[in-house]
């Protein structure tokens, strides 16, 4: 907004980023400083686990409500004011709003971007288990609260209920960590991942016709999260041990063997 007035929240909203060193996070940052809109900032650094992280926005939040943004996601310059003018506009038992960001590795529209309302959530700390997020849904929802979600139903990259872009730098052991934690969470009983069978059949076609790395730890992850072990109850994800991630090692020898083996066309 070069010669328009910025809309000022930085009393009421604070945005805070989570980020353990992904390449993706200066450039979240460069789009926050974007924003059509200010605000205050906070920047939650190699905090695990994940619920660590979350619980940490919230026992530093001082305003009314509050931003959650991880470091992949890139939002548009009217994210943040859409997102907090749509949530201020809500009743006061709505603890939480949900809108999207277009994944770009899936090509899909997913959830992502939430914000709450401090004076609720503050209540519902978060406990280290697999899906503290929905863990803490479950406790406020039983008090009677709400949480609201966008619909997703036709929704596109630039759609008015996506407020930006996910998932546009992956690694091996990223990528195979997000969806075995997806499909745990669906397997689970988690509505807002049913897509995640989809992208398991998307994904093997994918790697089929075009052998990508990334497409094949994608779903080895989603089989991952479907065998018994991967489906109980466990701690949240934690960066430090993403290496140690059930499954990941046998990946790395297989494709190993497999490209140490092949052998020239014709033979």
């Amino acid at each position: 907004m070069s010669d328009q007035v910025k809309s000022d929240f930085r009393d009421v909203l604070t945005v805070f980023v989570s980020t353990v060193g992904s390449p993706t996070f200066e450039t979240c940052l460069r789009h926050l400083e974007e924003q059509d809109c200010e605000f205050s900032l906070g920047v939650i650094d190699h905090v695990a686990p994940m619920s660590a992280a979350l619980q940490k926005m919230m026992d530093d939040c001082e305003t009314p409500f509050y931003v959650q943004v991880d470091e992949d996601m890139l939002l548009y310059p009217h994210a943040v004011r859409t997102l907090y003018r749509r949530f201020a506009d809500m009743a006061s038992d709505v603890a939480q709003y949900v809108c999207a960001l277009y994944d770009v590795h899936l090509d899909r529209v997913i959830y992502g971007l939430k914000i709450y309302r401090h004076d609720v959530v503050r209540h519902y700390p978060y406990r280290d288990v697999t899906g503290s997020e929905w863990d803490q849904i479950r406790r406020f929802r039983a008090d009677g609260y709400k949480d609201i979600r966008a619909p997703l139903e036709g929704e596109t990259r630039d759609s008015e209920n996506t407020l930006g872009l996910h998932g546009t730098c992956w690694d091996p052991e990223t990528i195979y960590l997000r969806f075995r934690v997806l499909e745990i969470k669906r397997r689970e009983g988690n509505a807002t991942h049913a897509w995640v069978a989809d992208a398991a059949e998307q994904l093997l076609k994918r790697f089929l016709a075009g052998g990508s790395e990334l497409d094949f730890y994608a779903l080895m992850g989603i089989l991952g999260g479907s065998v018994p072990e991967g489906a109980g109850a466990g701690t949240e994800k934690d960066y430090r041990t993403y290496g140690q991630t059930p499954g990941l090692l046998p990946l790395h020898h297989f494709l190993r063997e497999v490209n140490t083996s092949r052998k020239p066309p014709g033979e």
